[in-house]
């Protein structure tokens, strides 16, 4: 006898629980990963640490892991770099906006911190690769369009500018690790860091209508978080 298609015992459920599994442990290896790195700097750091971080197993490890923990390092540094940052009027806002939302992640979320750490090791580019050539072409890009809308003052040069940018918020988040032992203060940091900043370079006509709130990565970035979260509610299931 035949079973009708409504018969048919369905694997869905099953299948979607081993995903969750599959996510849920990759998600504690890039955790322990991070706060490896963060304690112990890439060289420092074993596969066997992360994985005993993580309560994980070498099976599962390397099944998502081939290259152990050059492959977490890899997915800590590119993954999740411009979450929250969304278009604005001004592109000045925007410049602004993507230091204060990565401060804020700094402060609460280990693995930005530890992608920020990794990308200053030394031979991190030729070992797992550094985001800093994305981050030039990405600031070029935005400094090119505020030049052009005349946020930006015309004598400013966008290559050279492009690479000052990441080094301003960079270097106030790691030298307060060092100054002060903590990240605690890190959004007031850099927000007066931008504040100085656009004094330089920016028109003064704009510079008033420029959010310096040392609490807005925090709203940005909550605000993308409860979006996002909507939108998975939201979606239909299977």
């Amino acid at each position: 006898m035949t079973s009708s298609p409504s018969e048919i015992p369905s694997d869905a459920p099953k299948t979607r629980k081993v995903q969750q599994r599959t996510i849920d442990g990759k998600s504690r290896i890039i955790t322990a990963g991070a706060k490896e790195f963060i304690a112990n700097g890439y060289w420092g750091t074993s596969a066997n640490d992360i994985i005993a971080g993580a309560e994980s197993n070498k099976n599962f490890f390397y099944t998502h892991f081939p290259k152990g923990k050059q492959d977490v390092a890899r997915e800590i540094s590119f993954n999740s770099t411009w979450d929250g940052l969304k278009s604005q009027p001004l592109m000045v806002q925007e410049m602004v906006d993507i230091g204060m939302i990565l401060s804020h992640r700094v402060r609460t979320e280990a693995r930005i911190l530890a992608a920020l750490r990794l990308s200053f090791e030394p031979g991190a580019t030729e070992e797992y690769g550094t985001p800093w050539p994305q981050w030039v072409e990405f600031n070029i890009t935005q400094i090119e369009t505020a030049i052009e809308r005349g946020e930006i003052r015309p004598h400013v040069n966008p290559g050279e500018q492009a690479r000052q940018l990441p080094g301003l918020w960079s270097g106030l988040i790691l030298t307060a690790g060092v100054l002060d032992g903590s990240y605690e203060r890190v959004e007031e940091y850099v927000a007066t860091g931008y504040k100085n900043l656009m004094k330089a370079i920016g028109s003064p006509g704009v510079l008033p209508d420029i959010d310096f709130s040392v609490n807005r990565g925090e709203v940005l970035y909550t605000t993308w978080l409860n979006e996002q979260e909507k939108a998975l509610q939201d979606s239909p299931t299977e």
